[in-house]
C-alpha cells in the first residue's frame, strides 16, 4: 500500500500550485489490490468527481471513495484525471515535468498539514484520526 499526498505544498507527493488547493488537499491511496482510494483532508474548497446523469454530468463531493483511473476530479480549481496525477509518479519520476501536476512546485506555499489518518490496510480506508 503507498499513499500520495496531494495538495500545493512542496512537500506534498503531487504538487498542485493554486491558491484554492490546500496545502495537504488529499490523499490517494494506491492499495495492495491496486484499487485506488481518494481521502479529501477537511479541504476549504473540497475534492470533487464527476458522476454522469440522466441529464449529463454533475460534480460529486468526495470524501472518501474508490476511484478509477480514467475518473475526472476536482481539486478547488483544478481539474485533472487519476491517471494524469499519477503519471509522473511511475518508476519515481520528479513531479516538476511540464504541464503535470506538479509543474508549479517551485512556487507551492508550505503549510502545516491537517494531520495525518490511520487507514485500514487491506481497503486504504480512514479507520480513525491520529492524535
Amino acid at each position: 500500500m503507498r499513499t500520495y499526498v496531494i495538495g500545493r505544498s512542496q512537500n506534498a507527493d503531487i504538487v498542485i500550485a493554486g491558491a484554492t488547493v490546500a496545502a495537504h488537499h488529499a490523499e490517494l491511496v494506491v492499495c495492495g489490490d491496486k484499487r485506488l482510494h481518494l481521502t479529501d483532508c477537511a479541504s476549504d474548497n473540497g475534492t470533487w468527481r464527476r458522476r454522469p446523469t440522466p441529464n449529463g454530468e454533475e460534480w460529486e463531493e468526495v470524501r472518501q471513495s474508490f476511484v478509477s483511473m480514467d475518473e475526472t476530479l476536482r481539486f478547488g480549481d483544478y481539474t485533472c484525471t487519476v491517471a494524469a496525477l499519477l503519471q509522473d509518479l511511475e518508476g519515481g519520476k520528479d513531479q516538476t515535468g511540464q504541464g503535470g501536476p506538479g509543474a508549479g512546485r517551485a512556487n507551492a506555499e508550505s503549510q502545516h498539514p491537517r494531520g495525518r489518518v490511520e487507514r485500514d490496510p487491506s481497503t486504504g480506508e480512514i479507520v480513525r484520526k491520529r492524535h
